[in-house]
């Protein structure tokens, strides 16, 4: 009974509501729709943006010889050899190197001493003299060279205001790589130390910029495959939800955690609970699982937006679908992270009876965002597991028991928190733990000696 009043009391506050309203408009902005729209069209044939493969759906069955099955990322050590030189190139003659340390771009100087360290860096990949590098002729290196255009082609500004490019002969070029793709690597994440984390010479960027390739009818079917057989389908767009959901569960419950339990102090509850016969350890885990199951609740009924629409999807098409993917991935995937951020809250407005735990937080939400790729960047922690692709499901399947010491060990840490939750919850009912005497004994003397010295 006690489990249903407090579950009640965290749904029924205007704070929930707003957790609520958040979530619903994360999951508007980015999942709404994705599902229904790769479903029609695979049977539209039309193209999905979310499929990765432009020439079609990801859910359609490659034709063969079409005229093309789209295009991916695929790592070609001549395109990414050619490309990652060329970004150097460019950036050392400038002395202003791009980088996102935190998904922010921040420009980089180099002293001179680190501008003769990338010299010695493009000379040895290049095998040309710093005169040679600085006067190098426009068809140097290719025009077309994966995603990037090289702007040493061509280029017309037309009457509208837009560009024009003359390509020309794309493989025309001169460059010719003095070391083997190894060393070639190794480089770059020697320029990579000197410039800075976050700049265009990791492998992740460089396979980003100069990776787009045009995909086989083997390679197409192959992805198909792994889609309807391996991943049946629901599992592929599991993950895409929770990768989505994921960045709101890390962050948004904080707000009601922290809200309710300053509620009970800002309305003197806390006497009143404290009077009663509830022990600690029972009122903590019931509160702990209220809010948990307040969180999990809308995910899950926001899953059947997407989940509906496969089943007559299977239905109408004989292929079988994994009817309970999205719980699995869900209690998987999501279930740990709010776990720790709601055992986190908890423990922190016990501690302190203050919101420090919405900065604590969101500085964690923040740094997590930015140093995770969006694809398979997990460690051991990770806070929020990121998979921004409906295939690919191999990255997971190669990371799967890392994932997995990760998911467990923000179990154990939240249920480590809840512990320590109790243990300070029944020292302050007791009255063995007074955090503001305790903050004025220790810091209240400069506290008085700052305002003694205003009032002079």
């Amino acid at each position: 009974m006690l489990f249903i009043k407090e579950l009640k009391k965290v749904c029924f506050s205007f704070v929930y509501v707003l957790f609520i309203g958040l979530l619903l408009f994360s999951w508007y902005e980015n999942f709404y729709g994705v599902t229904k729209q790769e479903i029609s069209a695979s049977q539209d044939n039309l193209s999905s943006v979310y499929s990765e493969f432009t020439g079609g759906s990801l859910l359609k069955k490659p034709e063969k010889n079409a005229d093309s099955y789209g295009m991916k990322n695929k790592e070609v050590s001549e395109k990414i050899m050619s490309g990652g030189t060329d970004m150097l190139i460019i950036e050392f003659s400038k002395n202003s190197y791009s980088t996102y340390p935190y998904s922010y771009y921040k420009e980089i100087v180099l002293s001179d001493k680190e501008q003769q360290a990338i010299l010695e860096i493009i000379s040895e990949i290049t095998g040309l003299d710093e005169k040679q590098i600085r006067n190098l002729p426009d068809n140097y290196f290719p025009d077309i060279n994966g995603n990037i255009i090289h702007f040493g082609a061509d280029i017309e500004q037309n009457e509208n205001g837009s560009f024009s490019f003359e390509m020309g002969d794309h493989d025309n070029h001169a460059f010719i790589p003095q070391v083997s793709y190894k060393r070639f690597k190794e480089l770059m994440a020697e320029a990579e130390s000197i410039i800075g984390k976050g700049s265009n010479y990791s492998m992740e960027n460089l396979l980003q910029y100069y990776g787009l390739s045009e995909v086989t009818y083997d390679e197409a079917i192959e992805e198909y495959n792994k889609t309807i057989y391996d991943d049946k389908v629901s599992n592929a767009f599991a993950r895409l939800f929770c990768d989505y959901t994921g960045r709101a569960i890390g962050l948004y419950p904080v707000f009601a955690v922290v809200i309710f339990w300053l509620k009970d102090r800002r309305n003197r509850m806390h006497e009143l609970i404290d009077s009663k016969q509830t022990g600690t350890a029972k009122l903590i885990v019931i509160r702990f699982f209220a809010m948990l199951t307040a969180v999990m609740l809308p995910v899950v009924l926001l899953s059947m937006e997407s989940f509906i629409p496969l089943i007559s999807y299977s239905a109408d098409t004989g292929i079988a679908i994994d009817m309970f993917a999205f719980i699995k991935y869900i209690m998987w995937w999501l279930l740990p992270t709010a776990m720790i951020v709601t055992s986190l809250g908890m423990f922190l407005t016990i501690l302190t009876s203050t919101p420090l735990a919405v900065l604590v937080q969101f500085i964690w939400w923040f740094v997590d965002t930015s140093v995770t790729g969006l694809s398979g960047d997990t460690t051991l922690f990770t806070l929020m597991i990121r998979h921004n692709t409906l295939n690919g499901s191999e990255i997971i399947n190669r990371n799967f028991t890392l994932i997995c010491l990760n998911r467990g060990l923000f179990v154990c840490l939240a249920l480590v928190l809840m512990v320590l939750s109790i243990i300070v919850y029944d020292q302050k009912r007791g009255g063995r733990f007074n955090y503001a005497y305790f903050l004025q004994k220790h810091f209240g003397f400069f506290k008085n000696r700052f305002r003694s010295y205003i009032q002079k």
